[in-house]
């Protein structure tokens, strides 16, 4: 094996020692109420996962040795919208060979830079620095809102980059679903508050399927209601909501509402109810540019794995490692 690809091996073992580490997990969770203990650990734990041996084997399987040392540099913003999720762009860039610098969200400010010191620290070679400004680059990975990247597309209109918006994701639903399933469905719904690209925030519904499944399913989240960011956004909509008389149904923890926008606020999940499954692939359609994760009908990914991506799982369909290679 590559020794770059052996060094992400050796990262997982780090990575799971994270995880035992509660002094980190605490000042993450000061720097960024949001990245409480129990999700930073599952960050680390999905990380883990994806770095397993297997996986790293079918990585080299379809995608060969990584690329020999580049003299080219690859900036890279990163969101900070959940704990480590600038954490993929900076290993495409070092398997690809490139010199990193990245400007990590003041929200993930504390677990991203430990995780990379744990790199460098098995890899002296390594090239991947933090940074206050993305300057002198060859190259950049981007995640922010629509709005930060069209000044990013313009800013550096004269480097190659790879520029990713606002997404959410979406299951549709049949009705002949598992309680096992819609447990994990849970699980895609409510990991990391659902703030990030692949929670799930709409469901299609069919027209005569049971709501009460769904609130019973999600009854092991309700510890969710105590935390007081996530407690204030459902404490608000709720009021605005009956304010403006609109109908919802709740269980003291989330909101439930029957809506057309695919990305609700924190705190509500949106649902649409179907009678003809040709009217939400159109839909779906529609919307494809604004989807990272369909799930449920016709997927190939399990309920419960939204969150858990693997390493060739690019956030928008967009292969960043081919991208680093054809631009090296």
């Amino acid at each position: 094996m590559d020794s770059r690809l052996q060094t992400l091996e050796n990262l997982a073992a780090e990575l799971r020692t994270l995880t035992l580490q509660e002094d980190l997990l605490a000042r993450t969770a000061a720097k960024n109420p949001w990245f409480t203990p129990e999700f930073s650990k599952k960050s680390l734990e999905s990380w883990a996962h994806a770095l397993r041996p297997e996986a790293l084997a079918h990585w080299a399987a379809r995608y060969g040795s990584p690329a020999n040392a580049s003299s080219k540099t690859v900036g890279v913003l990163c969101a900070g919208n959940l704990p480590l999720v600038g954490l993929h762009d900076i290993l495409m860039s070092y398997l690809a060979g490139w010199n990193v610098i990245y400007k990590a969200s003041s929200d993930d400010a504390v677990l991203l830079p430990a995780v990379i010191e744990r790199l460098r620290a098995m890899d002296t070679q390594a090239s991947i620095q933090p940074v206050e400004r993305l300057t002198s680059i060859d190259a950049l990975l981007a995640t922010g809102s629509n709005n930060t990247l069209r000044y990013f597309a313009h800013y550096f209109s004269e480097v190659p980059h790879v520029l990713r918006g606002s997404r959410t994701s979406v299951a549709v639903l049949q009705g002949a679903e598992s309680d096992q399933e819609l447990d994990g469905l849970a699980a895609d719904i409510f990991q990391y508050f659902g703030r990030g690209c692949r929670s799930i925030t709409h469901l299609f519904l069919p027209q005569d399927f049971d709501v009460q499944r769904l609130f019973a399913s999600w009854l092991p989240w309700g510890h969710l209601a105590q935390h007081a960011k996530y407690g204030s956004n459902y404490d608000y909509h709720r009021a605005l909501f009956m304010l403006n008389k609109e109908p919802f149904l709740e269980n003291n923890f989330v909101l439930l509402r029957e809506h057309p926008a695919l990305k609700p606020p924190v705190g509500v999940i949106h649902y649409t109810w179907y009678t003809d499954i040709a009217e939400v692939e159109a839909r779906l359609q529609e919307e494809y540019a604004n989807i990272q994760v369909r799930m449920g009908a016709g997927q190939t990914i399990s309920f419960g794995q939204s969150q858990a991506p693997e390493l060739w799982d690019f956030s928008d369909g967009l292969d960043t490692y081919t991208f680093l290679m054809e631009n090296a």
